[in-house]
């Protein structure tokens, strides 16, 4: 991979061009700031469709990877990546914009920070330079403060914030404390350098630990991984509805992202000395998301906690990546990696799908408790049904987009012997399809407590958005095998540096 000068910064466009939009958007409502409405909503999902297109191109055309100003990396990986991250925040803008232009009072300024937040993101996916992936996150992390804050009269919204920030801020300092060891022990900010110069002395042993714990406590808050994910349900409840669907997708992608990076690329040579602590993180994750959405009587909070759980399940692949020994690349089917590219895209239209429902029942009924539910078969069957896919998605059962997610992740683990993580996958499958089918019964076989159904009324964004994110899910559980290219190409090549 060789580096280019600043007038190349092709690899960079998309970056640009939301960075750019964003900041237009800034100068517009500044400009037009006596208008109610001035497009600017519709500005950003012109920028983010034009993103997804050219995404999509490149993945069909492939590339050989390349660096640009030696901090940020073009390759298949981070491009899948990028994907994942503007498919989701165009579903959520069509989806939940309306909502948020009714209820925000700076349109403006949402618009801009949903832009730039997207930004961040690309950026942290790309990023190989430890000052880079630090200002990625710490980026990705204030703004999603904000957003997650922004409706500024409601206090559980208020409440979101304040709790996001004070953990973020702990969690983000140890991160740098961990980088800050890295870059000490070995002299670079450079990922591929960093490796090089840990296989090279092996008395640099000593501070591989102490820097790894601290910087998985910053990239385990972004994923939601336990014991660091305390945030999470407070922040998924009390944030706007779309912004909980951004944040347990989107934002939750970047944070497996980049620590695979982390781990493949400059902590590799100690692949089988962290895999068990990845292993116990995934067991602790997936049981303490499972075991306390139970006995949760909110569907939003249900879901928050499902969202812990789901990366419990996504962190398999990623074990299974790093305790490959030779990091096999001639099984794609079951590589780890792959898998865990598989899992975040099918998770993506599942849950904000799911989040949309539940903004479509809260915004009708200004609840999001489970009795809010009865019986929404025949108040909302369109919605009703769609949901049961979503929970079907999210239990992993077959023909489902969640179901080829497990198979992989739960195939990469035991393609590399942890029959026991596999098992313990299993029965905490069983156990999250409990409280999913509990919704089930509620929608469909509890009565609303009325003479006459209260009918759930669902704006057409909603309904259009939910209705792509059931095909996406149909599709990628019936027929992946594009989806399945794209994946094995994106893990080939990060793998390979692992070598």
């Amino acid at each position: 991979m060789g580096d280019i000068s600043f007038g190349s910064l092709g690899g960079i466009l998309p970056e640009l061009i939301l960075v750019t939009g964003g900041l237009l958007i800034l100068l517009l409502d500044i400009a037009q700031a006596d208008r109610q409405d001035s497009g600017r909503g519709y500005l950003a999902v012109t920028v983010l469709f034009l993103l997804v297109g050219l995404t999509g191109i490149l993945l069909q055309l492939g590339m050989e990877p390349y660096v640009v100003l030696s901090t940020t990396v073009i390759d298949p990986f981070a491009t899948f990546l990028k994907l994942v991250i503007y498919t989701g925040m165009i579903l959520v803008a069509i989806g939940g914009g309306s909502y948020m232009n009714r209820h925000a009072t700076g349109r403006g300024e949402f618009w801009a920070l949903f832009l730039l937040v997207t930004a961040a993101m690309s950026f942290a996916v790309s990023a190989t330079n430890l000052l880079l992936l630090y200002l990625s996150i710490e980026f990705l992390s204030i703004t999603s403060y904000i957003l997650a804050g922004f409706l500024r009269t409601n206090k559980r919204s208020a409440e979101a914030g304040l709790k996001y920030f004070l953990y973020g801020s702990v969690a983000a300092a140890l991160m740098l404390y961990g980088m800050s060891l890295l870059y000490g022990a070995t002299g670079s900010l450079d990922l591929g350098e960093i490796a090089q110069a840990l296989a090279a002395n092996a008395e640099m042993a000593a501070v591989i630990p102490a820097a790894t714990l601290l910087t998985l406590v910053g990239l385990g808050f972004k994923a939601s991984l336990a014991p660091f994910y305390q945030w999470a349900p407070d922040v998924y409840d009390g944030a706007p509805t779309p912004i909980t669907a951004y944040l347990s997708t989107a934002s939750k992608a970047v944070g497996f992202a980049v620590m695979a990076r982390v781990f493949v690329v400059a902590l590799g040579a100690y692949r089988v000395e962290w895999a068990p602590i990845l292993a116990g993180l995934s067991v602790l994750t997936m049981t303490v998301g499972n075991v306390i959405a139970l006995r949760q009587t909110s569907v939003k909070r249900l879901l928050a906690y499902s969202s812990v759980a789901q990366a419990g399940y996504i962190l398999m692949g990623l074990t299974a990546v790093v305790s490959s020994q030779q990091a096999d690349l001639t099984i794609l089917g079951m590589n780890g990696l792959n898998g865990l590219l598989l899992y975040l895209f099918a998770y993506l239209f599942t849950n904000i799908g799911a989040f949309l429902v539940v903004l479509a029942v809260e915004d009708t009924t200004g609840s999001t408790e489970l009795d809010a539910y009865s019986n929404l078969v025949q108040r909302a069957p369109g919605m009703a049904w769609a949901m049961f896919i979503f929970l079907l998605s999210l239990a992993g059962i077959p023909l489902t987009g969640g179901f080829v997610g497990k198979f992989y992740v739960f195939g990469a683990a035991v393609q590399h012997q942890y029959f026991w993580l596999a098992g313990v996958g299993l029965v905490n499958a069983a156990i999250a399809a409990y409280y999913y089918l509990n919704v089930v019964r509620t929608m469909f076989f509890t009565p609303d407590g009325e003479a006459a159904p209260r009918p759930i009324a669902a704006p057409v964004a909603i309904q259009s958005v939910v209705l792509f994110c059931v095909a996406a899910t149909i599709w990628i559980g019936l027929y992946p095998p594009r989806l399945l290219e794209w994946a094995n190409s994106a893990s080939r090549q990060l793998l390979a540096l692992m070598l």
